[in-house]
């Protein structure tokens, strides 16, 4: 990798500056000294070639543009080639942590902390080039984390590698979560929502991140900890797991659902006991012009244009959750 050094930036003491003034005003005299030498190597003064052994000034006005042009072109450069150091290295990084006595066992690596399993899922996702298979369990991630799944997912995407992620029916209606489901489907990835799933990424069908769980609880046993497993068994036990879910899971474009109030809820309850809508009103202490005001908003809100289809889609979004 070729290195690239900016040019030096000549920064003029107070005698070479004001020996630059008196070569500008025609004062100086024929004799060398440090400062006429500054000057030379700065490219504000140049000898003059009328009058041997003499300097003449030259426009520090465009010698500035053209140092600060340079040192552009120069720090443009040096930030390329610091945002391709990562990836450039990625394969000897990974080659040395497998190398690492005790780091991996069996195909397994155990990953403690948020920065280690971010640094080591972001090396593998960043060479994803097939498939990426996701599934988040703890309904709305926080922002913070949206925020860099945009950037990675995208990446995948880019490079033509596919796309599938299940979440919690929950984030159907959180707007961070919608906003980047909505981007993401845009260019071709595909989200489902589902219950009773595992938490899981799956690179490539190479490598899996997995939980470490209590075999009697099922529950994570530390926070930020993880289990990166390698093993071709393994992994195929991962994504025949998630085939599974993603099978049972309903598909989602990102589109917002309506947060539903507790007395749309109260009413949906009693409709699907069977109530009709007056008994339902008498139920609540309420007006039936109240109950059926609340139901057209539901309608409104779900797209749904029947009564048996509002709860008919209620019914499926409680089954999910």
């Amino acid at each position: 990798m070729k290195s690239v050094k900016p040019a030096a930036l000549a920064l003029l003491s107070a005698a070479e500056r004001k020996h630059y003034l008196k070569i500008l005003s025609g004062k100086e005299t024929a004799k060398a000294c440090p400062e006429r030498d500054a000057l030379l190597e700065a490219g504000l003064i140049a000898d003059d070639p009328e009058r041997p052994g003499h300097a003449r000034a030259l426009d520090a006005d465009a010698v500035a543009r053209t140092r600060q042009a340079t040192l552009v072109r120069s720090a443009s450069e040096m930030l390329a080639e610091a945002e391709a150091i990562p990836h450039h290295l990625a394969d000897l990084a990974s080659a040395y942590r497998a190398a690492q006595a005790g780091q991996t066992v069996g195909g397994i690596e155990i990953l403690d902390g948020f920065r280690a399993i971010n640094e080591r899922l972001e090396s593998l996702v960043s060479r994803c080039t097939h498939e990426l298979l996701t599934a988040q369990p703890h309904g709305p991630r926080p922002a913070e984390i949206l925020a860099i799944s945009y950037q990675r997912d995208l990446g995948v995407l880019e490079r033509g590698a596919q796309m599938r992620t299940i979440y919690l029916p929950s984030v159907r209606s959180d707007a961070p979560t919608s906003r980047w489901a909505l981007t993401v489907t845009e260019q071709g990835a595909k989200i489902r929502t589902g219950s009773a799933f595992g938490r899981m990424i799956i690179i490539d069908r190479r490598a899996a991140f997995l939980p470490i769980l209590d075999p009697w609880t099922l529950e994570a046993t530390v926070p930020d900890r993880a289990a990166l497993v390698t093993s071709e068994l393994a992994v195929s036990l991962a994504v025949a797991s998630f085939e599974r879910d993603w099978a049972h899971a309903e598909p989602w474009d990102g589109t917002p659902e309506p947060e539903l109030r507790k007395v749309h809820v109260d009413i949906l309850k009693r409709l699907a006991r069977g109530l009709e809508q007056d008994e339902v009103a008498r139920e609540l202490g309420m007006a039936k012009r109240t109950v059926q005001g609340k139901l057209a908003d539901l309608r409104a809100m779900t797209g749904c244009r029947t009564q048996s289809q509002l709860l008919y889609w209620w019914a499926k979004r409680e089954l999910q959750r």
